[in-house]
C-alpha cells in the first residue's frame, strides 16, 4: 500500500537493511530517507570504512549479504588475508569488493568533499533513488568504558573483542547532525526508529546536537522493536549481535525484550511495533504510555506494510 507520507528512518546496519528497501517499496516513489548511524565507524589500514551506512547502501542495491549481517554477497577476502600473511593486525575484516567503496570515499573525504555529498554520488552509481543520508559529516565514535575499566570504541568491543568484556556506560558522541538529515526530519511526517540497537544505533543518532527534538515535533512517531523474545536463532551473526544488545541495554538497566525497551522510547514516540509472536508484552508498552501494534517483526514485507498504514494513519 503507497503512501504520500514522506517518511525518515533512523537506522543502524542490521535493522536498517533489512527494513530499509521493503520499506522504500510499501511506501512507493522517493518517499523515504534512511538516516543511518555513523557511531560504529572506523579506520581500516588508513580508508574511512562505515559499517551501518554501508549495509544499508548494499541492501538497497541489492547486493548486501543478509546472512552474515554486513558486506556484499558473494564476497571474498584475499586482501585482509594477505594482510595477516604478511603479519599485520587485520581483526576486522572487509572484502576486496567492499574495498572499493571505501578507497573512493576516503579520497574524496581527503579532497575535502562531505560524507553526505560522498554518499549520495556514490548511492546514485549503485542505482539507488532512496535518500540514504549519515547521521554526521564529523567523526562521531560510540565508546564504551567497560567493567575492567578499559575504554574501547565500537568496533574495537564488537569485532576484536566479540562483544564478551561487560559494558559500564555506552560513552555517545554529542556531535552535529548533518545538515541533510536534520533537513530530512523536519521534512518528515513520519519517523520510524528501525528494530536496530535502542542504544549503539538509533540512541547514537538521537544523541547528536538537535536531533532528539527535531524527531519530538514531527507528527507522527513509530519505532520498531528490535527484540523478538518467541523467536529461534541459528545464526552465530545473529546471536553475537544479540549478545551485544543484552550487553549494551544492561548497562543502561535495561532488559533485551520490547516492553523494557518500550520505555526507553516512551518520551519521544507515540506508537511501538513489535512480533505478534511477544504479546506478552503488550501490556508493559501500553504502560509506558505508547500505543502497541503487533505484527510479523520478521516478516520485512509485512513489517513495511504494517508501519505504512500507521505513517498513513490507517
Amino acid at each position: 500500500m503507497a503512501s504520500r507520507a514522506k517518511v525518515a528512518l533512523l537506522a543502524g546496519g542490521l535493522g536498517g537493511a533489512r527494513l530499509a528497501p521493503a520499506l522504500c517499496q510499501a511506501l512507493g516513489g522517493h518517499r523515504l530517507s534512511v538516516i543511518a548511524n555513523v557511531g560504529d565507524d572506523l579506520d581500516w589500514f588508513g580508508l574511512r570504512v562505515c559499517p551501518d551506512l554501508d549495509s544499508v547502501t548494499y541492501a538497497l542495491a541489492d547486493c548486501w549479504d543478509r546472512e552474515r549481517g554486513w558486506g556484499r554477497r558473494g564476497e571474498t577476502f584475499r586482501v585482509r588475508d594477505a594482510l595477516v600473511a604478511l603479519g599485520a593486525n587485520a581483526w576486522f575484516s572487509v572484502g576486496d569488493a567492499d574495498l572499493a567503496l571505501h578507497l573512493e570515499r576516503t579520497a574524496r573525504l581527503r579532497a575535502g568533499e562531505s560524507l553526505s555529498a560522498i554518499t549520495r554520488e556514490l548511492s546514485r552509481r549503485l542505482g539507488i533513488d532512496v535518500a540514504v543520508l549519515p547521521a554526521s559529516n564529523e567523526p562521531c565514535p560510540t565508546r564504551f568504558r567497560l567493567r575492567d575499566g578499559r575504554i574501547l570504541e565500537f568496533q574495537q568491543w564488537y569485532v576484536r573483542e566479540g562483544a564478551r568484556p561487560e559494558v559500564q556506560e555506552t560513552l555517545l558522541s554529542k556531535g552535529t547532525p548533518a545538515r541533510a538529515a536534520l533537513e530530512a526530519v523536519d521534512g518528515a511526517d513520519a519517523v520510524v526508529l528501525a528494530p536496530s540497537n535502542p542504544v549503539t544505533s538509533v540512541g547514537a543518532i538521537l544523541a547528536l546536537e538537535g536531533m532528539w527534538e527535531a524527531v519530538r515535533s514531527v507528527a507522527r512517531r513509530i519505532a520498531v522493536s528490535p527484540v523478538v523474545v518467541g523467536r529461534t536463532i541459528d545464526n552465530p551473526a545473529i546471536e553475537h549481535h544479540q549478545l551485544a544488545r543484552r550487553r549494551v541495554l544492561a548497562a543502561e538497566g535495561l532488559e533485551d525484550r520490547p516492553g523494557s525497551i518500550a520505555g526507553r522510547y516512551a518520551d519521544l514516540v507515540q506508537v511501538f511495533v513489535l512480533d505478534h509472536r511477544d504479546g506478552g508484552e503488550t501490556e508493559e508498552v501500553r504502560r509506558a504510555g505508547l500505543e502497541a501494534v503487533a505484527t510479523d517483526v520478521l516478516d520485512d514485507r509485512r513489517l513495511a506494510e504494517t508501519l505504512a498504514g500507521l505513517v498513513a494513519g490507517s
